[in-house]
């Protein structure tokens, strides 16, 4: 690729981005897409304290403006929050299990889609709304209630997402559903020689929204794509989830479902909002580096401890 070719793609990327640098949420999407031809890579990590054990999720990410509105994302994600099984008298002890080892593994794919189809532009303003879905292959022994398609469960999503920019301030709402799948799997069974109880677990359809706030900081006026932009971010973040359910067949018995009464309150519909504050580089309008903090607001998420620290690492390609 030539000196001219690598300047129109930084002009293509610091036009599609630059200008509204302040809507490239760490956490979350926003409506505007990828621009066409343009390939990102996006390394994610995630990780807090449980007592001696550090629990982390990492996720590679490729993304790619397949049309001017439509963007689409592959994501692998791999996590030491599962174990092979689920744990022994799950659902009614131990749930969830805190501080106990957990393999490091991949746990599969997901797939994301967005497609913008409003957008009102007006000087130094505009207005983006796009719809979404996503779809996973994640099928882990998740032993809380609350489902992510990335890392707990398989399933379905969609939604809706609002994006508004004006001057150095941007806002924008996100709210869609998660269609989880249902995980069968075993768990070790409390009397010893007795082989492992076949369970089935049917994760909750949940409702999950954000809010979120974005003001570029730096540079107070831009001349370059090649100068570096800071950006800062408050996030809300939750999700409102039902209860779980749950069915057993023990050994030379037949299946049943368990009482949703019996369960501990990891397992039994909630509803939560997380503040996450964070901040932004973007070097030469195509490399953004994310740094944040999840923080316990509303509520409380059954599925991490707090706080969370979140990291991402994205680079945009010209791709033809």
């Amino acid at each position: 690729m030539n000196k001219k070719q690598l300047l129109s793609i930084g002009l293509i990327l610091g036009l599609a981005q630059t200008g509204r640098a302040q809507e490239l949420f760490p956490n979350t999407e926003p409506a505007s897409n990828i621009p066409k031809g343009i390939l990102g890579i996006r390394l994610m990590s995630e990780f807090y304290k449980e007592s001696n054990q550090l629990r982390n999720f990492n996720g590679l990410r490729l993304m790619y403006g397949l049309t001017p509105k439509l963007s689409i994302y592959l994501t692998a994600a791999s996590s030491n929050h599962h174990k092979e099984k689920l744990p022994e008298e799950f659902p009614y002890h131990n749930t969830p299990e805190r501080g106990v080892y957990k393999p490091y593994k991949f746990n599969g794919f997901s797939l994301y889609a967005k497609y913008r189809f409003l957008t009102r532009d007006r000087t130094n303003e505009h207005l983006r709304m796009a719809a979404y879905a996503e779809a996973s292959s994640v099928n882990t022994a998740h032993d809380e209630g609350e489902p992510r398609l990335m890392d707990d469960t398989k399933g379905l999503g969609f939604g809706l997402i609002s994006t508004y920019l004006k001057n150095k301030f941007a806002v924008s709402l996100t709210a869609g559903v998660i269609l989880p799948g249902k995980f069968s799997g075993v768990q070790v069974d409390p009397i010893a020689g007795l082989p492992d109880i076949p369970t089935t677990v049917k994760y909750p359809t949940t409702i999950n929204y954000s809010l979120s706030f974005g003001y570029l900081v730096y540079p107070r006026t831009y001349r370059s794509y090649k100068q570096p932009n800071i950006n800062l971010y408050c996030e809300f973040m939750g999700k409102y989830y039902g209860d779980v359910r749950v069915w057993l067949t023990p050994y030379n018995a037949p299946e049943y479902e368990i009482r949703t009464s019996y369960f501990p309150k990891a397992l039994q519909a909630g509803f939560y909002v997380d503040i996450v504050p964070g901040v932004q580089l973007i070097l030469n309008s195509n490399t953004r580096i994310d740094f944040s903090t999840q923080l316990q607001f509303v509520k409380l998420s059954y599925a991490r401890l707090y706080p969370q620290f979140n990291i991402g690492l994205q680079h945009y390609l010209y791709w033809k």
